[in-house]
């Protein structure tokens, strides 16, 4: 096992003269032999600082979801090396560089916390409680080959940033530059460099990897790849539960989309969450996967078929929930009002008698009320400013999502749905002499306002009437009574029919039962007993 080591000036200056000879006249950097390959690129923390300055920012950055602390800092400090910005590149206000101008084919990928240091090729990030003296800040454990360690060395006061630190030593700075011989760089000639190899208590200059250390990186690593996967946008659906990945050169198929961990993942596991043979859409511009279960806030990359840096893309932040980067512009439905408004708890029957008004909604692949899909027998795409649909019912009253997705972007228009101002009844489907299997039982639905007992009223003859009901004993009926919930509708079940012949048609109608008469009744129902 080797160690490289960021140290005190003090300490440094014996091996000056090795240290700063230039390898070539344009070049300082060095290189110690070695780079990560495609399953190297994974960075976790174990947070085991014991300065509480090691994780007193507790502000959010926005291009780093999901992690503050030491966590934000170490991930801020490793994507300056990436390919590309990160996001938008924002994330260091002291010095107002933006972070992921390396260039390479390289992009490292954060996978959050794990549950220890882990060995010498886990991929760590750490504290130790000593060093053991002799000036040492931070130290790089390799080969390269199979992985890599770092430690900081907590005999020194560690703070978080992002800003100012005092006479305290920078977590991000010192990852950056340890994170470099991760990556195969010696030492740098360059005192102004990232990989110069001693800094000073308040430095955070070497946050920002400057000429020299791109050159070391496009060097180990080769120059960006004109046809590298590139990420431009992410953007997540929370009511779809997909993330929608734009950006250029993706697979048309077998790519895999990486995510971070949303918990805390064991050392010797792989912490990547992997979503595999994904195809791309839109020439190769586009991917949408559903979001796994494992997966939380942090980063995102795509990686295409075959192996190495130019086929892994830079990493991309995403929360799972909102937009980050900037999207294409593309057409996708849009509801601009529904009609009528508001909307009844119970509308009996399959007709389509709500209508949605808008753009582009010929795009419709799925309509939904709140997180339900829609049955796609319910609606019908008229063109692409219309569409009808036979409304669901609500889980409740009031405020509802009415949304329609074109499978990347998802319109969500608010809808109103208020209880039924009379009694409504759905046998079946709710259409005339609609079939029912008298083996089965009956469904039926009751409308109304919460509270309200309703009667359901039933004849083998014609429409049933109240006073029917009270004075002629003589019909085999199919009775129900229920208390409409604080949803405006109830769901019964009859399980137990009359033994009547098949093909037998039965009349209903429903019954607000509640002085004075007469009594509030429903529309009128009517089935047809088959098998």
């Amino acid at each position: 096992m080797n160690a490289k080591s960021l140290v005190l000036p003090s300490l440094c200056l014996g091996g000056a003269a090795l240290l700063f000879a230039p390898l070539r006249p344009t070049a300082a950097f060095s290189k110690i032999g070695g780079s990560l390959n495609e399953a190297q690129r994974d960075v976790r923390v174990f947070d085991n600082f014991a300065d509480s300055t090691a994780n007193n920012n507790v502000t959010p950055a926005g291009q780093f979801p999901g992690y503050v602390g030491v966590e934000l800092a170490v991930w801020k400090g490793i994507v300056e090396w990436g390919s590309k910005l990160h996001g938008d590149g924002t994330g260091d206000p002291l010095s107002g560089n933006l972070l992921g101008d390396g260039g390479a084919n390289f992009d490292a990928f954060w996978s959050g916390n794990t549950s220890a240091i882990g060995s010498s090729n886990n991929n760590i990030v750490s504290a130790i409680t000593s060093c053991g003296g002799g000036g040492t800040l931070a130290f790089t454990e390799t080969p390269i080959s199979d992985g890599w360690r770092i430690r900081y060395c907590d005999e020194w006061t560690w703070d978080d940033g992002p800003s100012t630190i005092g006479s305290r030593w920078d977590i991000q700075g010192v990852m950056a530059h340890e994170y470099g011989h991760a990556l195969g760089l010696g030492h740098s000639g360059d005192g102004n460099a990232t990989m110069a190899p001693s800094g000073s208590p308040g430095q955070t200059s070497i946050r920002s990897i400057n000429a020299d250390d791109i050159a070391g990186i496009k060097c180990v690593y080769g120059v960006a790849s004109v046809g590298k996967p590139m990420i431009t946008a992410t953007v997540a659906n929370t009511m779809a539960n997909t993330l929608t990945i734009y950006g250029m050169n993706f697979g048309a198929t077998g790519n895999e989309v990486w995510l971070t961990p949303a918990a805390i993942t064991t050392t010797g596991s792989d912490p990547i969450v992997r979503v595999l043979n994904v195809n791309s859409t839109m020439g190769g511009t586009a991917i949408s996967v559903t979001i796994p279960a494992a997966a939380g806030p942090g980063d995102v990359m795509i990686n295409g078929s075959g192996s190495g840096g130019s086929t892994l893309s830079n990493a991309f932040p995403t929360d799972l929930m909102g937009t980050f980067g900037d999207p294409p512009a593309l057409p996708h439905p849009d509801i601009t009002s529904v009609s009528p408004s508001p909307i009844e708890a119970l509308i009996p029957g399959t007709a389509e008698t709500i209508t949605l008004t808008g753009i582009d909604l010929d795009l419709t692949t799925q309509l939904s009320l709140g997180a339900t899909p829609i049955p796609s027998s319910r609606w019908t795409i008229v063109n692409a400013t219309t569409i009808t649909l036979d409304m669901p019912q609500a889980p409740s009253l009031g405020a509802q999502n009415l949304s329609a997705t074109d499978g990347i972007q998802t319109d969500v228009f608010p809808v109103t749905i208020v209880a039924p101002t009379t009694p409504k009844l759905e046998w079946g489907n709710g259409d005339a002499l609609n079939n029912v299997s008298r083996a089965a039982g009956l469904d039926m639905l009751l409308g109304g306002e919460p509270g309200e007992l309703h009667v359901v009223l039933s004849s083998p003859y014609a429409q049933p009437t109240f006073g029917r009901y009270l004075f002629d004993t003589s019909d085999r009926r199919i009775t129900v009574t229920g208390v409409i919930p604080a949803s405006g509708w109830l769901a019964v079940h009859v399980g137990d029919l009359p033994r009547l012949a098949l093909g037998n048609t039965w009349f209903a109608n429903s019954f607000h039962v509640q002085l004075p008469k007469p009594f509030p009744v429903s529309n009128d129902q009517s089935i047809t007993f088959v098998p």
